[in-house]
């Protein structure tokens, strides 16, 4: 189990410990006076499944399942029972039979039971029974009397509630349940995986915008000074000074928003990755909010999604955990067709039964006697029973039949929403793609624009206004290419998401394919 996260440790750990990304040895950031959090995709995703609370809280559920589930089987555990009496009574003679005007009489007595339930729906009873009996009636065999039995006693059903698959639907509903929680859990780490990487290539995205804002501004402010020095040596006009004022102005502004965005990328992320304990230092806390994420891991390379999406929707049909649960859902509606039709049935019962009964004057004897069967009886009952017209139990079984029937129907209704979902992030990997060659094209485009305009201002034969254009132009370009390669990115997360891939372990790379499976056959009917 993944220890606890205080954030103290986690400074320490970053920054005496060496990271790896990509099966490589990260290279060390230049000396700053800022703290930053360097952190890879991989760390990112550790520290969330470590410290994320509502997978946590997740994670007491199955707890829960699992001790309900292992609880269940008591109910076949031996029961024992011992019951002790004494009784003395004082009773005044009605005939005279009785043996005495006033029968005084004495009672000990000691019941002891051992009952095996079994899975079968019956049961095995051993019992003994001692009394111990003194009176002064005369009629008695003597002034104290010992009295000792034991017996041995077989009950099972024939019909109703009869045999192991009935008897055992509690504790095979409670072991579904558990496994659908467990299936929630992975369904619920998928989902977290997924989000805590898109949160990681959006820190990147924000981390690129700063900077291409930053280059523009700098593009920006870099025409400011040529067009004012072109207005003191006479060449240039002071409208061109105004529109490249205005221009760093408004790149200015557009700097701030980015440097918002940013911060705001970067506290997405850390809510998701770490959550403050009882007895962490709020100071502590506090500044490490402030400290900046450094992400390590890299955009990944683009190429060609070449895999059918058929291929794409075996692999989902096979490990989706969605699908999981709804096959829990059948088995459980199963379970409950399986025990409404036993419950339809007339009651047939058996009883099997050996008892031994002892009687002596003298104490322990009797004991001795019945302990040997010297004086045994056996006997067999059938007992048969029916209502009459057994509403309850013919609509609990209709009952039992429809909802069998949902349960397929909802597996079939997940199963098809998985395909969509599968065909969509296919395609959408495949439009990712092709988006960010088209806007490496149209940025390397921007580029030339921008210089060929340049030298063309520089000779006087373009203006001020156009140049300007082309920046933004350039700008915008930029930005779409960083847009483009993160929207690739997150396409290859729900990819892999749609495919049930997250929960193997480390992302793949962009190239892997997945194998050429061909489509499952044995859904549930």
């Amino acid at each position: 189990m993944i220890a606890p996260f205080r954030p103290l440790t986690l400074l320490a750990a970053l920054a005496l410990t060496p990271l790896v990304v990509l099966g490589q040895d990260a290279t060390p950031t230049p000396e700053s006076s800022e703290e930053v959090m360097r952190l890879s995709l991989d760390e990112a995703i550790d520290l969330a499944l470590a410290n994320n609370i509502g997978l946590r809280i997740d994670g007491f559920d199955i707890d829960v399942q699992r001790f309900t589930y292992l609880g269940t089987w008591g109910a076949f555990d031996p029961i024992a029972s011992v019951t002790g009496s004494f009784t003395n009574a004082e009773q005044q003679a009605a005939t005279s039979l009785a043996g005495a005007d006033v029968v005084e009489s004495e009672n000990i007595g000691l019941n002891a039971g051992l009952l095996f339930p079994l899975e079968t729906g019956g049961s095995v009873n051993l019992g003994y029974d001692h009394n111990y009996n003194k009176t002064n009636s005369t009629f008695s065999v003597g002034e104290s009397l010992d009295q000792a039995g034991f017996s041995v006693t077989y009950a099972q059903p024939l019909l109703r509630g009869a045999w192991t698959g009935y008897n055992t639907v509690l504790q095979h509903q409670a072991e579904l349940r558990f496994l659908q929680a467990e299936a929630g859990h992975a369904e619920l780490e998928a989902n977290l995986r997924r989000d805590v990487t898109n949160a990681y290539w959006d820190v990147i995205a924000a981390r690129e915008a700063l900077t291409v804002q930053e280059e523009t501004l700098s593009l920006g402010e870099q025409q400011l000074a040529q067009n004012e020095r072109r207005l003191q040596v006479g060449v240039g006009t002071e409208v061109e000074v105004l529109q490249a004022q205005t221009n760093v102005a408004t790149q200015r502004e557009a700097l701030l928003q980015a440097r918002t965005n940013l911060a705001a990328a970067d506290d997405a992320l850390k809510s998701m990755l770490f959550a403050r304990r009882a007895g962490d230092d709020w100071a502590a806390w506090y500044a490490w909010w402030d400290q900046p994420i450094e992400p390590l891991t890299p955009l990944p390379e683009v190429t060609t999604v070449t895999a059918e999406w058929t291929a794409s929707l075996a692999r989902a049909l096979a490990t989706r955990p969605e699908l999981a649960q709804r096959r829990y859902d059948i088995e459980l509606a199963e379970l409950e067709l399986l025990k409404a039709t036993s419950e339809e049935r007339a009651a047939l019962d058996l009883e099997l039964a050996l008892t031994s009964n002892a009687v002596n004057d003298k104490t322990g004897k009797a004991f001795e006697t019945a302990a040997k069967y010297d004086y045994p009886t056996a006997s067999a009952s059938l007992t048969f029973s029916t209502p009459l017209f057994n509403r309850t139990a013919e609509n609990a079984y209709r009952a039992a039949r429809i909802g069998v029937r949902s349960a397929r129907l909802g597996y079939e209704q997940v199963e098809t929403q998985i395909l969509a979902e599968v065909r969509a992030a296919v395609r959408e990997a495949h439009y990712q793609a092709e988006a960010v060659r088209a806007a490496e094209i149209s940025f390397d485009l921007a580029q030339r624009q921008l210089a060929a305009e340049e030298a063309r201002f520089a000779q006087g034969i373009s203006t001020n206004f156009q140049v300007l254009e082309f920046q933004q132009q350039l700008s915008q370009a930029k930005s779409s290419l960083v847009a483009a390669r993160v929207g690739y990115a997150k396409s290859r997360t729900a990819l892999l998401r749609a495919e049930g891939r997250l929960l193997e372990g480390a992302l793949p790379e962009a190239s892997d394919a997945p194998p050429q499976d061909a489509l499952p056959s044995d859904a549930p009917e």
